[in-house]
């Protein structure tokens, strides 16, 4: 098939519109399958259909595509070569399209065209859409104390790497409202987001915070929390490590009074005793008037 009468045959068919397409979400550098349902009634004779795969809009080549005895690589479009997998027969009705890989320009509304063969031509009698959307997980917020009074506090939080752009969220933890904060949003040279946060807020005795970074596209909630109480006015992680220390700072000296009796009563068994003692000065003595000049 030449290159020109592809690109009539797909113009022809993309006047279709299809109702409810499918909307398929895939993680960046992960594979993604999209699906094509063939509701037609007639069973596929297997070499009497052709399936291609191809991005709305583009017809100077496909997404991948099966033409049964015949070869169709040379127009698979560059970016997606030793990217896919295309069915060559139907599995419980769909087709199937994986993609390997998957980056932010893959990002798009893709078309399955299925053509049977009548009288030795082969014409179109399924066409379905289905669109990709890319999404890459925010790291965990990053919550920080940047300055502390007796007035204020200011925090910073940040969550980097994801996508689409979000925003950060700080939470009274108390009563679950939201608190008003300066916002700056940086997009990485890999076509991701990061995002940095500064609150202040006035200082209190008791102060339970959350930064939340909400990615929508994925479902997805993560909260790290801030808490201090009246008694330690600090986080809660190191009120804990603080009370650990007091509790060895008081046992020490008692652990340390145990270990000197230890000692004492090993050292003291191994001690010799006083007849061994003098039996080893009376052999010393011998020795010494036996060595002794005349």
């Amino acid at each position: 098939m030449a290159p020109k009468s592809f690109g009539l045959m797909v113009l022809f068919l993309w006047i279709q519109r299809a109702d409810n397409e499918p909307v398929v979400t895939g993680i960046i550098g992960s594979t993604v399958e999209l699906r094509c349902h063939y509701t037609g009634e007639q069973p596929l004779i297997p070499n009497t259909f052709r399936i291609q795969w191809q991005k709305e809009g583009v017809t100077q080549c496909f997404v991948d595509a099966y033409f049964p005895n015949d070869s169709m690589e040379e127009y698979q479009c560059k970016e997606f070569k030793n990217r896919t997998q295309a069915d060559k027969q139907p599995k419980d009705g769909h087709f199937s399209l994986k993609l390997w890989r998957i980056s932010l320009n893959d990002e798009h509304t893709y078309e399955c065209v299925i053509q049977e063969s009548k009288n030795g031509l082969f014409r179109p009698i399924h066409h379905a859409k289905v669109t990709l959307k890319v999404a890459a997980n925010y790291s965990k917020p990053v919550l920080t104390v940047l300055e502390r009074s007796e007035e204020e506090m200011t925090f910073s939080c940040n969550s980097s790497h994801g996508y689409p752009q979000q925003k950060l969220y700080w939470i009274n933890q108390t009563d679950n409202s939201l608190l008003n904060a300066t916002e700056t949003s940086i997009k990485e040279p890999d076509g991701t987001f990061s995002v940095y946060s500064v609150l202040t807020i006035k200082t209190a005795s008791d102060i339970k915070l959350g930064c939340q970074i909400e990615n929508e596209r994925l479902q997805q909630n993560i909260t790290t929390i801030f808490e201090s109480s009246s008694s330690t006015s600090s986080p809660r992680t190191d009120a804990h490590q603080h009370k650990t220390t007091i509790v060895l700072s008081a046992v020490a000296p008692a652990v340390a009074i145990a270990l000197i009796l230890i000692l004492y009563i090993l050292c003291d068994k191994n001690k010799p005793s006083r007849q061994g003692t003098y039996t080893g000065v009376f052999e010393n003595e011998e020795a010494a008037q036996h060595n002794a000049p005349v």
